[in-house]
């Protein structure tokens, strides 16, 4: 349900990312919004005398633009479409690679026989796929209970992977780089990763071409979770 301002019952905004403070457009009332969407009443101007003041309803979304949130039952579900230039850049680099086949051996080409060219579809077929996943896909991570299961649909990928909450200690968001073209291209990509209280390290998911997205997956996961700020932080309390 979308928030409702308590002071007029205009509904609220969703929250700018990185911000804490939101106001009515109604009529200037100021909220501070928690990581839940939850959010209370800290300045602002007072009702005219004699109106009624409406009940706050709802919760602001606070999820970045590509994220889905939902919450049922104690459960967690996060979801998110991570368009990335990085399957344009393989689909390229087949096309281009493909072209100068075609043109390095047009003859062996022209001679190619209708099973040969299912043969080659195939191939392209299996190249690609993870690619067009990857973009098409939407990822979700689902806290139910004491399990995390994270999956993509609808084009099948790979199993779900699922992880057992109460091994885990922390979760960190870790920077990394891909690197195509002999070092030409560079990309700067983002992962969250987990470590456990035996001391393991596993990567949850990776890709993330935006810092802000997987922090954001990050904060909201330790709140829900009550884990630790990476490696050696101080837990988070609850918002619950």
């Amino acid at each position: 349900m979308q928030a409702q301002c308590e002071q007029c019952g205009t509904s609220l905004p969703g929250l700018a990312p990185g911000h804490v403070l939101l106001t009515c457009r109604g009529c200037g009332v100021t909220y501070h919004v928690r990581d839940d969407g939850h959010f209370r009443r800290v300045g602002g101007p007072a009702a005219p005398q004699g109106q009624a003041p409406a009940k706050a309803r709802g919760a602001v979304s606070v999820a970045p633009p590509n994220f889905l949130v939902e919450r049922e039952d104690g459960a967690l579900r996060i979801g998110w479409t991570a368009p990335t230039f990085d399957a344009m850049y393989l689909m390229l680099g087949l096309l281009l690679a493909a072209v100068l086949f075609a043109v390095r051996f047009h003859e062996t080409v022209a001679s190619f026989s209708a099973l040969q060219w299912g043969a080659v579809g195939v191939v392209a077929l299996a190249v690609l796929y993870p690619a067009l996943a990857a973009t098409l896909n939407l990822t979700w991570v689902e806290v139910r209970g004491d399990r995390m299961r994270i999956f993509s649909k609808p084009l099948p990928l790979s199993g779900a992977a699922t992880v057992d909450v109460r091994t885990l200690d922390s979760l960190s968001v870790h920077a990394f780089t891909r690197k195509g073209g002999k070092g030409m291209l560079v990309l700067r990509r983002f992962a969250l990763r987990a470590r456990t209280r035996d001391g393991r390290t596993l990567t949850l998911v990776s890709g993330f071409e935006s810092e802000g997205d997987v922090t954001w997956l990050a904060n909201t996961l330790r709140r829900h979770l009550r884990l630790k700020d990476g490696p050696w932080g101080e837990a988070v309390p609850s918002d619950d």
